[in-house]
C-alpha cells in the first residue's frame, strides 16, 4: 500500500517538472531496471501490480514499449482473470429463483387447502388476492399447498382390500408342467384378510363347470365370502361387454353372473392387464412355486395336488406371514402361548424341503 502511494505522489510530481528533467529521470530508471533484470530474473508481482498494468494499458497505447518485467500477453491475461472474478462475483451476490414469500402467507396456503380439500390453486389464488390483497402466481401456491395422495373423499382398491378383506375371497390359476411337458392347472381360493388357503386343487382341463363345482365345495364347509376377486380369464366365461342381468345388474362374465344368482355372492373382475389388483395371490403363486413345486420332477395330476395340500397345510398352520406378521390358521398347540425352555425340532415338510419348528418339552 506504501508503495501505492508513493508512486503516486512522484506522478503527481512529474506535473510540476520540466520535459529535460522528466527524460533524463525516464532515462536513470530505465537504467536501474535494466541492470535489475540481469539480477533477478523472475520479480515477484503482486496484486496492485498487477491492477496498476491492467489500468495503464486501458489508458495509454503505448504501455508495451516501456514494458520489461513481463511479456504484454501477461498483462493481457490478467485483465482477462479480473473480468471473469468480477462477473462471477456479480452474478453470486443475488440469489437464483423466486424470492421466498413471507411465512404469514405460507401459513395462509397451507391453511386454507388443508381445510378445503376441493379447493386448488386458483380457488387459493382468487381467495388471497380479493380478500387479502395477496398475490402470488398459481405455480407458487401450488408449491406450498398440502399434499394430498387422491383428491376428495374417494375410496382407493388398497382401502377397499384392507376394510373388507375378511369378506373377500380371491381367487386364480396357474400352470405346472410335468415331466412329460403336459400341462397341469393349479386352482386355489384365498381369504385375503388372513392370507389362508381355504381351498386348492389341480386339474388337466380347467373349465366353467369345474370352477363352480370348486367353489360349491366351500359352501358345502360354510365357508362362504361376501366378495370373490378373479382375473378376466376365458375359463370363468367372458361376455365380451357387460351383460346386463333380470334385477338391472351388469355382468362382464357367466361366473359373475352364476355366483350371484345362486350363492349370492357378488363377483369382483380386475381391470384388464391389472395383475397388481389381485397381488396377494400372485404373491402366493411366486411362494408355492420357490418352496414346493420347483423341488420336484413332478410326474403325473395325483403328484402335484399332494404336493400342493401338504405345502398348503404347512403354509396355513405352521407358516408365519410376514404381511400380517401372524400365521393365517395356527395349529392348537400354537395357538397357545409359547413355551419358555425346551429342544428345539425341526419337523419336516415335503420330505425336508421346508421345516416346522418348534420347541419339544
Amino acid at each position: 500500500m506504501a508503495s501505492t502511494f508513493a508512486l503516486a505522489a512522484a506522478v503527481f510530481g512529474s506535473f510540476f517538472r520540466g520535459k529535460r528533467a522528466l527524460v533524463l529521470e525516464n532515462l536513470a530508471l530505465r537504467q536501474q531496471l535494466a541492470v535489475y533484470k540481469r539480477v533477478q530474473k523472475r520479480p515477484r508481482i503482486r496484486s496492485t501490480d498487477r491492477a496498476f498494468w491492467v489500468w495503464l494499458s486501458k489508458l495509454w497505447d503505448g504501455w508495451k514499449t516501456p514494458l520489461l518485467i513481463v511479456r504484454p500477453e501477461t498483462v493481457i491475461r490478467w485483465h482477462r482473470q479480473g473480468f471473469k472474478l468480477y462477473w462471477r462475483w456479480k452474478s453470486t451476490t443475488r440469489k437464483i429463483g423466486r424470492p421466498t414469500i413471507p411465512r404469514e402467507h405460507i401459513d395462509f396456503i397451507r391453511r386454507m387447502s388443508a381445510k378445503n380439500p376441493s379447493w386448488g390453486e386458483d380457488k387459493i389464488f382468487e381467495e388471497l388476492d380479493l380478500k387479502f390483497g395477496i398475490k402470488h402466481s398459481t405455480s407458487t401456491i401450488r408449491k406450498y399447498m398440502v399434499k394430498r395422495r387422491s383428491p376428495g373423499d374417494r375410496q382407493t382398491w388398497k382401502t377397499f382390500l384392507k376394510n373388507h378383506g375378511h369378506e373377500i375371497f380371491a381367487c386364480d390359476f396357474m400352470m405346472q408342467y410335468i415331466a412329460l411337458f403336459s400341462v397341469i392347472y393349479v386352482f386355489m381360493v384365498m381369504e385375503l384378510n388372513t392370507r389362508r388357503i381355504v381351498h386348492i386343487n389341480v386339474t388337466t382341463h380347467p373349465s366353467l363347470s369345474w370352477v363352480k363345482r370348486q367353489i360349491l365345495d366351500l359352501s358345502a364347509f360354510d365357508c362362504s365370502p361376501r366378495f370373490l376377486l378373479h382375473d378376466n380369464d376365458g375359463i370363468f366365461g367372458q361376455f365380451g361387454h357387460p351383460k346386463k342381468g333380470s334385477e338391472g345388474k351388469h355382468y362382464r362374465c357367466h361366473l359373475d353372473l352364476w355366483l350371484d344368482q345362486v350363492l349370492e355372492i357378488k363377483g369382483l373382475p380386475t381391470p384388464y392387464h391389472a395383475p397388481n389388483a389381485n397381488a396377494h395371490v400372485e404373491r402366493f403363486h411366486r411362494t408355492l412355486r420357490e418352496d414346493a413345486l420347483n423341488h420336484f420332477i413332478f410326474l403325473c395330476e395325483d403328484h402335484i395336488r399332494q404336493v400342493a395340500r401338504e405345502f398348503v397345510a404347512f403354509y396355513n398352520g405352521a407358516r408365519p406371514s410376514q404381511a400380517t406378521h401372524a400365521i393365517p390358521e395356527p395349529y392348537p398347540e400354537l395357538q397357545k402361548s409359547p413355551q419358555k425352555s425346551g429342544k428345539l425340532i425341526a419337523l419336516p415338510v415335503l420330505g425336508g424341503i421346508q421345516h416346522d419348528y418348534r420347541l419339544a418339552a
